[in-house]
């Protein structure tokens, strides 16, 4: 990897001790997000429902009467659902974890208990108003991109709060380097702004180089 790196980056005037340096923070990091996140569950509650979507109140509290005096549920979905997609298969959504759905969607949804619940108030978000029915709910596994996705989730956000706890400060020194005659500030931004550039390039490319680099 070294090689590698020093082969695509030598020529912007990156030494073999910066790159070294690169790769102990890389790997500094696996080990820290490996020892936070060793407690993230591979598997979510989620749950399996259908929804029935309308555009107004009264409509919904209507539908809710006609579900509660017998009426089938994919039937009336399939007729009046305003959800393309999941109308058609009589408002099937399948099943979806927490962070997938509007807020107002989830909460009720997650709320209901028993298979064949349904909501007995409409519930409205910025779609509309819907009517939701909870077919089941478990415990499920993760796919392996939602697992890490949780895992990167969790180590953001204790790495947030250490930044809060520990007060940290970011300095941008090289704002000292700029000349205070005004003829030269804006060429000394300006060749700041480049500098900038050229590094943010160059990290991109390593970073690039390191995600490409297959492990043993």
């Amino acid at each position: 990897m070294l090689a590698d790196t020093d082969k695509n980056l030598g020529k912007l005037g990156f030494d073999e001790g910066y790159y070294r340096s690169f790769y102990e923070n890389l790997l500094l990091r696996e080990k820290l997000m490996e020892a936070i996140t060793a407690d993230v569950s591979p598997t979510e509650e989620q749950v399996w429902a259908r929804h029935i979507l309308v555009e107004d109140e009264e409509t919904a509290k209507d539908i809710i009467k006609r579900l509660q005096n017998g009426e089938d549920f994919a039937e009336l979905a399939r007729e009046l659902s305003a959800d393309p997609g999941s109308g058609a298969q009589g408002g099937d959504l399948g099943w979806f974890g927490k962070g997938m759905m509007v807020p107002e969607f989830e909460t009720a949804a997650f709320a209901l208990e028993k298979s064949g619940d349904i909501t007995t108030e409409p519930v409205q978000s910025n779609f509309g108003f819907h009517i939701i029915q909870l077919i089941d709910k478990q415990q499920r596994p993760l796919s392996a991109d939602q697992y890490q996705a949780a895992k990167e989730t969790a180590f953001q956000e204790w790495l947030t709060g250490a930044r809060e706890e520990y007060a940290i400060e970011v300095f941008d020194l090289w704002m000292q380097r700029i000349p205070n005659e005004p003829n030269f500030i804006s060429a000394a931004t300006e060749a700041v702004a480049a500098q900038q550039t050229a590094q943010a390039e160059s990290l991109a490319t390593l970073e690039a180089s390191v995600t490409e680099t297959p492990k043993p």
